[in-house]
């Protein structure tokens, strides 16, 4: 048999453990007014982020504390700001927060209203007007990150005949047309279009810088050749 002082001891630890656990929250809210955070360390090299929009959408959450603070809560704030690509946030003792926020890069526009970082991801900042000499990739959605790293291969090839890519468009046919900033337009089609562009880039260093700069359209869908359609007003010596 317990010893009824045992028992009187056990209950009365009891009585004080619900005590705990029924005021834990007030407790709680006590230790974080106690040890409120000072101090928020914001880490990146920022070209778009606003670090003023970064402080109207944490203070609010780091008013509960130190150690009652939601981490997942700022995390996922922060990442809502569109020029966020990732962020780490983490506690430093005894009173300071530590966000190391990652800033997406624009590589091209995508669909002409959004943009595409260097995987393929889509972001929407308010204001793409100014990113307007990036290159455009029209395309199934499907497709987006597939036909980025095409993209890049055709600008690349097109950059070694002085050329840059403006536009780079695949239709629901799966037709590939691909547009020049100096206003060339290339018809590739549907059917081998990456060996016909192998077969135009060949064409294009056989016809020298000065001819190539004549051009306005070139249509690569012809078995056995190609056409092309001159700009006006340019005589063409053969």
């Amino acid at each position: 048999m317990i010893d009824k002082r045992v028992q009187l001891k056990l209950a009365g630890l009891m009585l004080i453990m619900l005590g705990i656990i029924y005021s834990w929250p007030n407790i709680q809210n006590s230790i974080a007014a106690y040890v409120p955070i000072r101090y928020v360390q914001v880490e990146g090299a920022f070209q778009y982020i606003d670090k003023q929009d970064i402080k109207m959408k944490i203070s609010p959450l780091v008013q509960a504390g130190y150690f009652s603070v939601d981490l997942k809560a700022i995390q996922q704030s922060v990442m809502s700001l569109p020029w966020t690509e990732s962020i780490q946030v983490q506690r430093i003792w005894p009173d300071r927060l530590k966000l190391r926020i990652y800033e997406q890069k624009p590589v091209i526009r995508w669909q002409g209203h959004s943009l595409l970082n260097e995987r393929g991801e889509v972001f929407k900042p308010v204001n793409i007007d100014r990113f307007q000499s990036l290159p455009v990739l029209y395309a199934p959605d499907e497709q987006r990150q597939q036909l980025l790293q095409v993209m890049y291969g055709l600008g690349v090839s097109l950059q070694d005949q002085g050329l840059y890519l403006a536009e780079f468009s695949v239709n629901e046919r799966q037709s590939w047309l691909v547009s020049m900033e100096n206003g060339l337009t290339i018809q590739l089609g549907r059917h081998q279009p990456l060996e016909k562009f192998s077969q135009l880039i060949k064409a294009l260093i056989v016809s020298g810088g000065e001819l190539v700069n004549k051009m306005m359209y070139v249509d690569m869908r012809y078995p056995n050749g190609y056409a092309v359609r001159w700009r006006e007003n340019e005589k063409i010596d053969w």
